[in-house]
């Protein structure tokens, strides 16, 4: 009875020490009492496959995570936004919006949390997990409140791109089917159009006029380059300088001369003259 009753005691301690374990986890786990947390929902039309538990992250960095996945709720539920702010998805055409989730980040990144901050669906990787990134709000915008509700931003839906694509393609087929005549017409052209611009360069390549003609044109583009050279090099030459400070004096002295001073003094000379 003695050996039995230490044997109940060892099995009691363990069953007593995996309870507490297990306790002790789960409060670490779902409560985190360590650590202060603040609680706010946001609403999806199309989530993009978070979980309950997928993270939450404020400017890249793990600060929460998502609690809790509720479906269909009124529009009444969810905070009508600031100009702006995220989206308001509240219509007046729709009963219900088909998701709200129920986040909680650290307080301390809940600082950064506001009223225009950006709720993004966002993958970790090509093929990593499901996580909610927050853009940090502006300065001067309230915080968010415990308990408050906001919009989402909805990721881009792959099978919606995909039969859009489709449509498109579809669109572009017909277009193509009822203009068919116009199409190949308008091939046949440029056909025609490419051939007649190769015959025309080929003669071009192949008529010596043309060859005489831009080997003259170039031999005297070379010549007058060259002159223009050689009046250049003259015109910066101590002579060149000098004719030209010669031909300024000159134009100088004639400026303040009209016709009637040309006219009396050619008549003092003896010549007659005439003015058109």
């Amino acid at each position: 009875m003695k050996q039995l009753s230490n044997e109940a005691k060892v099995g009691g301690l363990i069953v007593v020490t995996a309870v507490l374990a297990i306790v002790f986890a789960w409060i670490i786990g779902i409560q985190s009492p360590f650590k202060e947390t603040i609680e706010f929902y946001v609403t999806y039309n199309f989530a993009g496959g978070i979980e309950v538990g997928s993270p939450v992250r404020v400017s890249g960095i793990k600060v929460g995570k998502v609690e809790s996945i509720e479906f269909f709720i009124s529009p009444s539920q969810t905070t009508i936004k600031e100009p702006g702010s995220a989206e308001d998805t509240r219509t007046g055409d729709r009963d219900v919006i088909p998701l709200r989730l129920k986040l909680s980040i650290r307080k301390d990144a809940a600082k950064g949390v506001k009223k225009d901050s950006r709720f993004y669906v966002n993958l970790a990787g090509i093929i990593g997990e499901r996580y909610i990134e927050v853009t940090p709000g502006s300065k001067g915008t309230k915080h968010i409140q415990e308990n408050e509700t906001v919009a989402g931003v909805d990721p881009p839906r792959i099978d919606q791109l995909i039969s859009q694509s489709f449509d498109l393609a579809g669109k572009i087929k017909e277009v193509i089917e009822q203009n068919k005549a116009d199409f190949a017409r308008s091939i046949e052209l440029l056909f025609k159009l490419s051939e007649n611009l190769n015959k025309t360069l080929n003669w071009v390549d192949k008529s010596p006029v043309f060859k005489t003609d831009a080997s003259k044109l170039i031999e005297n583009l070379i010549a007058i380059t060259s002159d223009v050279r050689s009046m250049s090099a003259k015109a910066r030459s101590p002579e060149g300088e000098k004719t030209l400070k010669l031909l300024y004096d000159l134009l100088y002295r004639l400026e303040p001369l009209d016709q009637r001073a040309i006219r009396n003094f050619f008549q003092k000379e003896g010549l007659k003259v005439h003015f058109f």
